[in-house]
């Protein structure tokens, strides 16, 4: 009789503390998603924004021109693959680079390096070095008109050597874009901090 009066007093215990930590876990949960969902999303913001700024090489003057906005991408996307095997790329890899990147669409890519060599549906990768960009996030700042202005610390490695320098990177949404997000002024201002 004690035994069974022992058990049973030991399941009820049992299932009281089953239910009571049962009832605790949802509470803490809801009470902290949100906190860490927002952490998460600007995380992931500044992410996107320092994969894409680390893959451009387009800035300053080079924003406002097709010409060099497409040599800028050919020479990114070259240092994405390793090099280049040929002297074409394929058009359609520049254009849709230029669109997720930069939001800028171009039907005719033709007249682009117009005294090089041409070959139907691509376009001319001109023999040259190319400077490589690598940024750290030092701010992130969302605008009124819902753009963000990133403030990045970046390291020039060119053929001349390394040298140091900030950007100031406009960001605007683009829903149709890769990144969902397009580079529309992006401005290095040389020596602007110490390694």
């Amino acid at each position: 009789m004690k035994r069974k009066y022992f058990v049973c007093l030991s399941l009820a215990l049992l299932m009281l503390t089953s239910s009571s930590v049962i009832a605790l876990k949802p509470a803490e949960t809801v009470d902290n998603k949100p906190a860490v969902q927002a952490a998460d999303t600007d995380k992931v913001l500044e992410a996107r924004f320092l994969n894409m700024l680390n893959h451009s090489f387009a800035y300053g003057e080079d924003l406002g021109s097709i010409e060099a906005l497409v040599n800028c991408s050919v020479a990114a996307l070259c240092n994405m693959d390793g090099g280049a095997e040929e002297s074409f790329m394929d058009e359609t890899r520049v254009k849709d680079y230029l669109y997720n990147m930069y939001g800028v669409e171009v039907e005719n890519l033709s007249s682009v390096n117009a005294e090089f060599p041409k070959k139907d549906g691509y376009v001319y990768i001109i023999p040259r070095g190319y400077t490589v960009y690598k940024h750290t996030v030092d701010s992130v700042m969302l605008n009124e008109d819902g753009s963000y202005t990133v403030t990045t610390l970046v390291n020039i490695d060119s053929h001349d050597g390394e040298e140091n320098g900030r950007a100031v990177t406009l960001f605007v949404k683009n829903s149709d874009s890769q990144f969902g997000f397009n580079i529309i002024s992006s401005e290095i201002i040389v020596d602007a901090f110490e390694a």
